[in-house]
């Protein structure tokens, strides 16, 4: 039958059915069907001396006359192991909606567990990562820090023996408690960029500030802070001009225009996304949701610029992700970058992760 005649038999069909049809196509096709047929190189050794070997699925297979090795465009990036391929197109049309469901409604909506679910999410928020890169360049900046309790939600094996104590004496954490973790917030006045970073737990220090202000990432600004004893011996030593005013404050009553409200609105907007609607998150996928809020935060300013606004949102991350090599190992790689990060602070406790994909590809 011609396609054609299914344009015009499509007309006499009911609302009802149109809607059934519909379904019926978003379940039947992938935006990544495309790929299936379109592979130019081996991804392990880059040769492109391959050919096509047969088919799985519906999925192109290949094999390269070099190394020697079977694959298909999946191979080395984030769709490894996913075979509901046909559910992504709904999956990442959330994300792009900033609809943010729970695991649970996404579980649901989706036909798929829980965990599969979560590993989704983090594998989409692992691939576009290296994508949100921040730089800024002759502007002024409102710089500001918040902190967050050193998680280990999901965890195992941690050594607790009376979790209600253990609660208690969690929540006499704040501040710059060596068990809290420092997140650092740069706002754009100009270019209304915001770059997040996970920086260290407890005090910030000099060492901490110099391995934030790069001269790669942050070029001929100008800084808007609270008077932090660190922030103004970093900026004087580093001949960066800095304009303070008392934390409190959140202004300065001499020039209203040395202020970081909009790095604060920023910061309670994070706090809210990380704490309140995702009711928590493990410090070891903090970073993941950091670029996830990054990603709202530039979704939003695409939306007030009509001029450049961006349609087919979910096909153009989906070939992202389809074309993505290092997103992969960010997200094998999560358990170990978690496990560093507390010993770089002195913590040993990091207990066992109860997730054990990948256990086998991970490098030391």
């Amino acid at each position: 039958m011609s396609l054609r005649i299914i344009k015009k038999g499509i007309k006499h069909l009911s609302i009802s059915d149109k809607k059934e049809l519909i379904d019926y196509i978003k379940s039947s096709y992938s935006v990544f069907d495309e790929y299936s047929i379109n592979v130019k190189a081996c991804p392990e050794c880059h040769s492109d001396y391959i050919v096509k070997n047969g088919t799985r699925k519906g999925i192109q297979k290949y094999i390269c006359k070099d190394c020697k090795k079977n694959f298909n465009y999946k191979t080395n990036t984030v769709l490894s192991k996913v075979q509901k391929l046909n559910k992504w197109n709904e999956f990442v049309d959330d994300f792009t909606s900033l609809n943010i469901p729970s695991l649970k409604a996404m579980s649901k909506k989706l036909c798929i567990s829980e965990q599969t679910a979560f590993n989704w999410r983090q594998k989409l928020l692992s691939a576009i990562a290296p994508k949100t890169n921040i730089t800024f360049t002759e502007e002024a900046i409102e710089f500001d820090e918040t902190w967050l309790r050193l998680s280990r939600k999901g965890r195992r094996n941690m050594g607790i023996e009376d979790p209600a104590v253990y609660r208690a004496w969690r929540k006499k954490q704040v501040g710059d408690s060596p068990y809290n973790v420092k997140v650092f917030f740069s706002s754009g006045r100009k270019s209304k960029k915001l770059d997040v970073h996970q920086s260290h737990t407890g005090r910030t220090s000099r060492k901490d500030m110099e391995n934030y202000f790069i001269k790669d990432k942050f070029k001929d600004i100008s800084v808007f802070s609270d008077a932090h004893v660190t922030y103004k011996s970093f900026f004087k030593a580093n001949n960066i001009e800095h304009q303070t005013f008392i934390g409190k404050n959140h202004i300065s009553f001499l020039n209203k225009e040395v202020h970081n409200q909009t790095a604060n609105s920023l910061i309670r907007g994070f706090k809210y996304f990380v704490n309140e609607h995702m009711r928590g998150v493990s410090t070891k996928y903090l970073e993941h949701y950091i670029k996830w809020y990054q990603f709202i935060h530039e979704s939003k300013l695409q939306m007030h610029k009509k001029d450049e606004l961006k349609f087919n949102v979910t096909d153009e991350i989906c070939d992202t992700i389809a074309k993505d090599k290092f997103g992969i190992e960010l997200y094998r790689q999560s358990e170990l970058s978690f496990i560093r990060f507390l010993k770089n602070n002195g913590r040993t406790n990091h207990g066992d992760c109860k997730h054990h994909y990948y256990a086998n590809k991970m490098a030391a």
